[in-house]
């Protein structure tokens, strides 16, 4: 694996070994001796608009496996700003921005690791972290069915989609009749009762700014528990931590932010360690 730009890319066997990769490395997370050998020499660069999971994550990364990373946040030249950094030797760089064709342009100079850290359409790292945190809480990626409720982050949906396909899995999305704005993707239904029937896993995109929480979740404090109720026991909430029970709002108890903020890290020092090895 030379670059990391979108997860569909990718082959079933490739993601495999990503996330098995993972599953060791978040060994290192969870212990208390935080220090492995396997970066020992290589430099991380990376180019975010502000601090954020993702740069969080390679800094933390880069330092578990005894290597460097060297962010730089708010750049004006984005793009001028990732040559200069190839050019002064880092190994790996990870780029977070909205223009899709600035990734592969830095592919084509051939120098350096490019690794996606959030783009317009795609976020591999976060889906990867998604699926890892999956396969935690259910042993299994293979034969579940996944909802997708919210319209924030749909950056993922493809990928995700995509992704739980090679190993038998299904996306079903929910998202209101009346929202005609956000940009569907697979299977879309728009009845709550419907889609959270049976469903294995909820991951929660988010909404976006002056959003009717009411129209998504039931509840404008978040996701109800009766709908919640209506998927499979103990079904694990990705990516969001309340859930409505009456009027109160409460943490739902199969949350599993805890465990994504793990595995995110255990991600990114995968895919650094796969880049410096492979």
């Amino acid at each position: 694996m030379k670059n990391l730009l979108m997860l569909t890319d990718l082959t079933r066997n490739e993601l495999t070994r990503i996330l098995e990769t993972a599953t060791q490395m978040r060994r290192i997370v969870l212990s208390d001796f935080k220090r492995g050998p396997q970066l020992i020499g290589h430099t991380v660069g990376g180019v975010w608009k502000k601090p954020c999971t993702s740069s969080v994550a390679f800094q933390l990364a880069a330092s578990y496996l005894s290597g460097n990373c060297i962010p730089v946040y708010g750049s004006e030249n984005e793009q001028a700003q990732c040559v200069t950094l190839i050019n002064m030797g880092v190994n790996s760089l990870v780029v977070s921005c909205d223009n899709e064709n600035m990734f592969r342009s830095l592919c084509m100079q051939g120098k350096t690791h490019v690794i996606n850290g959030g783009s317009r359409q795609y976020d591999p790292i976060g889906v990867l972290a998604d699926l890892l945190t999956l396969y935690t809480k259910r042993d299994t990626v293979s034969n579940l069915n996944v909802l997708a409720v919210g319209n924030r982050d749909v950056n993922k949906v493809g990928e995700l989609m995509y992704c739980l396909q090679l190993f038998g899995s299904s996306l079903m999305w929910y998202l209101p009749a009346d929202d005609i704005v956000t940009v569907r993707k697979g299977i879309v239904v728009d009845n709550p009762r419907a889609a959270f029937a049976g469903a294995d896993a909820v991951l929660d995109l988010g909404l976006t700014d002056f959003s009717d929480g009411e129209r998504y979740y039931g509840s404008n404090g978040g996701i109800t528990r009766e709908l919640m109720d209506l998927a499979s026991i103990d079904c694990p909430l990705l990516c969001g931590r309340n859930i409505v029970e009456g009027s109160i709002v409460k943490e739902y108890e199969h949350s599993t932010l805890v465990t994504r903020d793990s595995c995110y890290v255990a991600v990114a020092m995968a895919v650094l360690y796969m880049f410096q090895h492979d």
